[in-house]
């Protein structure tokens, strides 16, 4: 193993702590922005969580910190049941019964009202 890569986590974990980021993060109602501190930049955690960097464990360290959570935590299978409530479950189910051109409808519909 590459002596630069020996300190990363493993894969699985990797992929466990990026979306438990996004996730804990938003249940909180952070902001990338509001986690962000010292060398820790809003840039730097959306790479993290979109996968385009991986996390080391200091920042995993100081990014548990902040959310007031453990490491071990961040790094277990990803729970998005914090997020959906009944109303947004109800609004998925609704949305999966539609074809490809409702869904389409609904898109633009949505990104007019942003």
């Amino acid at each position: 193993m590459p002596e630069d890569r020996k300190h990363l986590l493993p894969p699985q974990l990797a992929e466990n702590a990026r979306e438990n980021i996004w996730i804990y993060r938003s249940y909180q109602g952070l902001s990338r922005k509001q986690l962000a501190g010292g060398t820790l930049k809003s840039s730097l955690i959306r790479s993290y969580e979109y996968g385009f960097l991986a996390i080391p464990p200091k920042h995993l360290a100081m990014i548990a910190e902040k959310l007031n959570m453990c490491v071990e935590d961040l790094t277990a299978p990803p729970d998005y049941t914090l997020l959906l409530n009944w109303q947004t479950r109800r609004m998925v189910e609704y949305y999966r019964r539609l074809n490809d051109h409702q869904r389409h409808v609904v898109k633009l519909l949505l990104m007019r009202m942003s």
